[in-house]
């Protein structure tokens, strides 16, 4: 067991030693929150909320660095064999699992901070008055959205694993473009008149708990056999 966090170490060695994905979820950050900013500050008189921007931004900004990371500590080292090599050690597939989604939530939740905060200061900057999230979105933030990150990993690192190759390019299809298109249309769409309450993060919360449940149970069909059948 405590050989296990290896696996999470040299992931997030890895993806912080790819500075490709770094920058370019810093500027996917440094965009949307530009535009956001722009959205918040022009609607004088709306209801336009700094809450709801940041709540569907920091939303957004993980799903779309999740995505990358995933395929990085998942499909790529599946293709490339790493894998084999993983299970070969003394650990279980849930072990390397966990450590891998583990990993792959570190650099999404720091971006989406990241994302919070500078959308914040710019709007704040450009409407020349100081404006801070609720407690309740820093929550989100804080303690919901890495949870949030974790399903998402989950989910797709364990369709990674099972699937082939092929099947893993319908995967990323089907599953990223829609949620990534949804998050990206509601946060204009539903943040000019939502104002976060701790029910909606409680929901979220919860949510994302039984689906990280499931996610964990479904990990009992892994088997390193299917695993190496499935390695291109």
């Amino acid at each position: 067991m405590g050989k296990a966090p290896i696996v999470a170490r040299k992931e997030i060695k890895e993806i912080f030693g790819n500075r490709t994905t770094i920058l370019m979820g810093l500027a996917f950050a440094i965009f949307f929150s530009i535009m956001y900013s722009q959205s918040i500050v022009s609607a004088e008189g709306s209801n336009i909320s700094l809450d709801g921007s940041i709540f569907y931004l920091s939303l957004a900004i993980e799903i779309f660095m999740a995505y990358v990371s995933t395929g990085q500590i998942f499909l790529l080292e599946k293709r490339d064999g790493v894998i084999e090599t993983l299970m070969c050690a003394p650990v279980s597939l849930r072990q390397i699992w966990a450590n891998k989604a583990v990993a792959g939530v570190v650099p999404p939740w720091l971006v989406a901070i990241f994302a919070t905060l500078l959308l914040s200061i710019i709007t704040s900057v450009r409407s020349g008055a100081v404006l801070m999230p609720s407690i309740a979105d820093i929550v989100h933030v804080l303690f919901v959205v890495p949870v949030f990150i974790a399903v998402f990993i989950g989910l797709v690192g364990f369709g990674q694993l099972l699937l082939g190759m092929r099947e893993n390019r319908l995967l990323n299809f089907l599953l990223f473009v829609p949620a990534f298109g949804a998050l990206y249309g509601s946060g204009y769409i539903v943040a000019s008149g939502l104002t976060v309450s701790w029910q909606y993060v409680a929901i979220l919360f919860a949510s994302s708990l039984v689906l990280l449940g499931i996610t964990a149970y479904l990990n009992r069909y892994l088997s390193r056999e299917r695993i190496v059948t499935t390695i291109a």
